[in-house]
């Protein structure tokens, strides 16, 4: 029996060298810069420039988040430092690497622990039936209505807080979850959220041994507010599934 996972259909990873990896981090951590690799992509995996990048960086002693729209990023530890991980150097304490995920709407690119290793990801280019078809999806971050709030500065970033007392610094502006109804077809009734999401591509691969097929691989592609930009819909009668959008 074979119990490697099946190879994600529609998606294309690239290993990255040791150098690519320093100037990720420097970039990112050092310089405080756009991550070149997701401007310029590498070996057949476009890039996007100017396109909005995020960070999410997984630390020993904790987090640190970032969001970086034009030339410069603003990250955690400087917007918030109470509610971040201390700065990261590169040169002297990447052992603090759990996993750096630095994202964009068509790229992601995953560090490693200790930054020893990384891959940039993106999708393949092709056509695939219908049930393979990466599929995209948004989450709610949470923050308790009239408890978060957006921090002054040309970069929107949010500082959110749960009753419970948890706190977060997310690189976003705020919105606080609403939901209102909204006519559908077929004289259905919608439910209509919005609120502030992560947006995550999902792929999927079938196992060529018994055929089933799941999801096998997971990319960030961006964090927004708004009315929810991805399905489905559901009727707020029957709990039915309306659409895919």
């Amino acid at each position: 029996m074979n119990h490697e996972p099946p190879t994600p259909a529609g998606l294309s990873v690239r290993k990255l060298t040791t150098d690519q990896i320093d100037e990720v981090l420097a970039e990112v951590f050092l310089h405080g810069t756009r991550c070149r690799l997701l401007d310029t992509g590498t070996e057949g995996l476009p890039g996007a420039p100017g396109a909005p990048q995020w960070l999410l960086a997984e630390l020993g002693d904790g987090r640190i988040t970032g969001s970086c729209p034009g030339p410069r990023w603003r990250r955690s530890d400087r917007a918030a430092p109470d509610l971040s991980a201390p700065p990261l150097d590169p040169h002297t304490d990447r052992w603090r690497i759990l996993e750096v995920l630095v994202f964009a709407p068509h790229a992601q690119i995953r560090v490693g622990e200790a930054g020893t290793a990384a891959w940039i990801s993106a999708d393949a280019p092709g056509d695939l039936p219908s049930w393979l078809r990466p599929r995209d999806r948004s989450f709610l971050l949470q923050g308790w209505s009239g408890n978060s709030r957006t921090l002054d500065g040309e970069i929107p970033f949010a500082i959110t807080e749960e009753l419970s007392g948890t706190r977060a610094a997310l690189p976003v502006d705020w919105r606080d979850f609403t939901g209102r109804h909204r006519p559908a077809p077929q004289g259905r009734t919608a439910l209509e959220s919005s609120g502030t999401w992560l947006t995550v591509r999902e792929y999927w691969a079938s196992d060529p041994e018994t055929g089933a097929v799941g999801v096998t691989f997971h990319r960030l592609t961006g964090m927004c507010t708004g009315i929810k930009p991805t399905g489905p819909e559901f009727d707020v009668g029957t709990g039915d599934r309306i659409e895919e959008y």
